[in-house]
């Protein structure tokens, strides 16, 4: 793990102590703009959609209910504006798009985004299963059988259509972008993955218990950031993640306004984090070994080293790291 991902903003060419400073208030003046055109869109599609007799309160009421169809739409799409604020920013700021920092100079990295969702998938396919078994309500009336209606079909495309880009708006602001600001004056790690934690926990509107596992999630999916050197891994996970969550509760029925549940679903949300951590670490080690492996040279080579060297012959550097590479196999 180093440190490398995180002082992204510090190398850039004319970086200044303050430039991360000018980069967020650049960012929330955009966010703030784009804010106020999804309002002015919503308020003009409620005007027509309630009409001159409409309930307007109960529409507005609606707006930031994620049980409804606009509530979702609207509360997943405030998220995904960050994203764009924070491209634009950093375009002006540092004359390069933030795309190309979510890993180290190579922008999104596809085949492992791929990877780690490939990964995330089992890990929340057990857990959501041992939820249902171990607290039947938490998924509401799924194990009853679900009763599909345009709601529910429409809710489901929201939620498949949106949550990629959501969850991975909320990992370019809070571990992309919060990390290489707070990299570009600290270069402990620690610093990096704990400062962001509590300004991502302010953005969860749950109980206790459930704030505690937030903040877990952001301090895992940190660590991850570091150790892949990118964001793939976070946004794999949390897509992963909030794709069950609000997929499940959708399909269910469930309160998707809910903040508080029961002990034992707390307990099974943050061992899915743990368990992926776990997943990404082994199957990295495991291609890096393999990729060593693959670059070692032929074993013949390391042989006729030894015959040479017990002639008398000199070895040379290169010969030496050969050898040395030869051996590992």
């Amino acid at each position: 793990m180093t440190p490398h991902y995180i002082r992204q903003f510090r190398s850039q060419p004319g970086h200044r102590w303050f430039s991360p400073l000018l980069l967020v208030a650049l960012a929330a003046v955009f966010y703030g703009v784009g804010l106020i055109v999804q309002f002015t869109g919503f308020l003009i599609w409620g005007l027509i959609a309630v009409g001159g007799g409409g309930d307007f309160d109960a529409w507005a009421e609606s707006m930031i209910d994620f049980n409804t169809v606009s509530g979702m739409v609207n509360g997943l799409a405030s998220v995904i504006l960050m994203w764009p604020a924070v491209e634009f920013a950093t375009r002006i700021v540092y004359r390069r798009w933030f795309w190309s920092m979510i890993s180290i100079g190579r922008g999104l990295r596809w085949g492992r985004l791929g990877r780690f969702v490939l990964l995330a998938l089992p890990v929340w396919v057990i857990a959501a299963t041992v939820m249902i078994v171990v607290s039947p309500g938490s998924m509401g009336d799924l194990t009853a059988g679900v009763q599909w209606n345009r709601h529910v079909l429409t809710m489901l495309i929201a939620v498949i259509v949106l949550v990629p880009f959501q969850a991975a708006a909320e990992e370019v602001v809070f571990r992309g972008l919060a990390m290489n600001i707070i990299g570009s004056w600290l270069k402990h790690p620690a610093w990096v993955v704990l400062i962001p934690v509590p300004f991502f926990v302010y953005g969860h509107l749950y109980d206790l218990p459930g704030l505690i596992d937030v903040g877990i999630f952001a301090v895992i999916v940190g660590v991850l950031t570091l150790y892949t050197e990118g964001l793939e891994a976070g946004m794999a996970f949390h897509i992963v993640n909030n794709l069950f969550a609000l997929g499940l509760g959708a399909l269910s029925g469930a309160d998707l306004n809910a903040t508080s549940g029961p002990a034992i679903e707390t307990v099974i949300s943050i061992s899915a984090p743990v368990a992926f951590a776990g997943l990404v670490v082994f199957d990295t080690r495991r291609r890096q070994r393999r990729d060593d492996l693959g670059e070692a040279a032929d074993p013949r080579e390391a042989d006729d080293l030894e015959e040479a060297v017990e002639e008398g012959a000199a070895p040379t550097m290169t010969t030496t790291r050969t050898y040395s590479q030869a051996n590992q196999l």
